[in-house]
């Protein structure tokens, strides 16, 4: 299946600058469900055990894949500042902080809130049909002040470790980017100048960013448990924004090309080093007694180039993560890192329930066949609630609050020919800060909403032609 390279069509020339409008990253999109997947099979790893142990190395990346979180951390920040930065960043606005922050809270309450509600109705009826509910791990008690942490997204707010602070065990990271998201307006008064800065020395920053956690990991070894989490989103978030900042003059461009398919081939070949390197260092500890998975996070330093690198170019990987299961694997990846926790939960407690039945408990062949099942069942469950829930919670909030008469149309809106300003609606939501809420505040969370249509243009400057893509950046990021 082939994937046409990500164009751009330039809109309507207004002060005499050719504006390019911002486009989804496909392949972002797609990079997407391999971190939730990443992290769906690491929580699975210890009953996929029969599956791991026929295949050479798999087992090197299952036992890292708790570093998928940050991953998804660093893809958040980078797109977030992608799209927002330059106008969060110029002044402050309070009408407009709020209105981003709003917007943040569409998209990652509606799925939060469901998935939170089941998991507190399993709770209280899985004692009484006899099973036991900590199968997996244990729960927070069913109190109000709990519950009210658990609905506004701040149950980690004040904790130091993740163990039993939620009722579904990966909400402590939806709590952390939420604090991410309220902390991002004052992020982007300080990192907007950035912008004008080299975009090697843009690059380097990111990846320094992430050197404590890599640290951390090669000294003493750690693991999702042990790692602090305000370490984790913060090196993690700000890594995304720097990353954002290094390809912001470069998109669309041949340099841009050429450097998006080194850093992508690099950030995978040593990623996969250094998880093979880690693998080996854990079976050492193993050896004297102790535990593997623990040097993983030394590889979370290849995620800012990868991403970058992913942003610039349309080929080789990048292509692979554009095709259309990927991205819509992407699309779904939010509920799917929300549901599959669950789906084990339950799954386990009901192979777990007679320790004494031949065949079917939670460690015994029978059970090792219903393991795929219930990860398949994992992918069913996202797609139905981010199109049950996710999405439609999302169109009816920003509504609400929005007051968006085509939410998601793809249509832009017209403008005269003798008027000034933006050139489209979706520029008009770009162009200022604040500015009416429109598709740019509405984007599905953490990325941009799907393609819309456009005129075809060639995403790489042809030889000698005026470089307008470096001159006149992407809407939302420099006028």
């Amino acid at each position: 299946m082939s994937v046409a390279p990500r164009t751009v069509a330039p809109s309507p020339q207004a002060t005499g600058a050719v504006r390019r409008s911002r486009s989804e990253i496909r392949a972002l999109t797609g990079l997407r469900v391999v971190a939730a997947t990443w992290v769906v099979l690491f929580h699975f790893e210890g009953q996929l055990v029969p599956y791991v142990e026929q295949l050479p190395s798999v087992h090197a990346v299952l036992s890292a894949g708790w570093i998928g979180v940050e991953l998804f951390f660093v893809l958040s920040g980078f797109v977030i500042a992608r799209s927002y930065l330059d106008e969060c960043g110029r002044r402050w606005s309070t009408a407009g902080a709020a209105r981003f922050v709003l917007n943040r809270f569409a998209r990652v309450w509606p799925a939060w809130m469901a998935v939170t509600v089941v998991a507190c109705a399993w709770l209280v009826v899985c004692p009484r049909l006899g099973l036991n509910p900590n199968v997996v791990s244990g729960h927070p008690p069913l109190e109000l002040t709990t519950l009210l942490r658990q609905v506004t997204m701040t149950q980690m707010w004040g904790e130091s470790s993740l163990i039993d602070v939620s009722y579904v065990a990966p909400g402590w990271s939806i709590s952390a980017e939420w604090l991410a998201y309220l902390a991002f307006p004052v992020l982007a008064l300080a990192m907007r100048p950035l912008l004008r800065a080299h975009p090697a020395a843009n690059l380097v920053l990111a990846t320094a960013a992430m050197s404590p956690l890599a640290l951390t990991a090669f000294l003493h070894g750690t693991d999702d448990i042990e790692m602090n989490w305000v370490l984790r989103i913060a090196c993690s978030f700000t890594a995304g924004i720097l990353g954002s900042c290094a390809v912001a003059g470069l998109e669309g461009t041949e340099r841009g090309e050429r450097w998006g398919r080194r850093l992508t081939t690099a950030g995978l070949v040593v990623g996969a080093v250094v998880l093979l390197w880690a693998n080996w260092r854990s079976g050492q500890d193993l050896a004297a007694g102790g535990e593997v998975g623990k040097y993983a996070a030394v590889a979370v330093l290849c995620w800012p180039p990868l991403i970058a690198g992913l942003a610039l170019t349309d080929g080789g990987a990048a292509r692979f993560l554009s095709r259309d299961a990927m991205v819509y694997g992407g699309r779904i990846s939010y509920c799917l890192y929300l549901v599959h926790w669950v789906v084990r939960d339950v799954g386990m407690a009901v192979l777990g329930r007679d320790p004494a039945a031949p065949g079917w408990g939670a460690h015994t062949p029978g059970g090792a066949l219903v393991v795929p099942v219930l990860i398949a069942l994992c992918f069913l469950g996202a797609a139905g609630l981010h199109h049950g829930v996710e999405e439609p919670a999302r169109r009816r909030l920003v509504r609400l609050w929005g007051g968006r008469r085509a939410l998601d149309t793809g249509v832009p809106a017209q403008r005269p020919p003798a008027a000034t300003g933006p050139a489209s609606a979706e520029e008009a939501a770009t162009s200022r800060w604040p500015a009416p809420v429109t598709g740019a505040l509405a984007r599905p969370w953490p990325l941009d909403a799907p393609p819309r249509p456009r005129a075809a243009a060639p995403s790489v400057r042809p030889a000698g032609a005026p470089r307008a893509a470096e001159e006149a950046p992407a809407a939302g990021r420099r006028r």
